[in-house]
């Protein structure tokens, strides 16, 4: 049956942290990039990295479900919308690469990769990394800030800019 297998999608809610909670509670997979934030007072705190997102491990209708529950009088969900495809009305799933790189670049400081920039590549230039834990993904060369990266995109959902990645892992996909 299609959508049986279990996926990763998208979800935006106005308030992602208690979604999670409640969510986890239940027993479902969750996944929310948390950051540290210095506040003026000078007191650290976490927050979602990106505002109103989170994602949810499921099938296809089960996700659906949690969905129109959510949005229903009698429940203790947070009201939250699925990503869904630019045409049509159906949720769109996000790929196990595309979840990995995502996890892989909000990761905390501490286990992130430290990589490097080169010149090598002009900006345009379509890539694909060939080893580390990037190794696989494909890209385009962009300037962000001065710096070149290879973007990489979630379609539909964001786009990601790798950090620094050594020349040696790169290579030029011939179009």
């Amino acid at each position: 049956m299609e959508g049986a297998e279990k996926r990763w999608y998208a979800v935006r809610s106005a308030r992602p942290v208690q979604a999670v909670d409640r969510l986890e509670q239940r027993g479902k997979e969750t996944y929310i990039p948390i950051e540290k934030a210095r506040l003026r007072s000078g007191t650290v705190r976490e927050r979602p990295m990106i505002p109103k997102l989170f994602f949810l491990r499921g099938e296809s209708a089960e996700v659906r479900s949690i969905e129109t529950e959510s949005r229903g009088l009698d429940t203790d969900l947070p009201p939250m919308w699925v990503y869904r495809y630019s045409r049509g009305d159906d949720v769109q799933p996000i790929s196990d690469a595309e979840f990995r790189l995502f996890r892989l670049l909000t990761a905390p400081e501490e286990e992130r990769c430290e990589v490097y920039r080169k010149g090598e590549f002009k900006v345009g230039d379509r890539l694909r990394v060939k080893a580390g834990p990037f190794a696989g993904y494909e890209g385009y060369a962009r300037r962000i800030r001065r710096n070149k990266h290879i973007v990489v995109e979630i379609e539909g959902i964001c786009a990601i800019a790798l950090p620094y990645i050594h020349p040696d892992l790169l290579e030029r996909i011939e179009e």
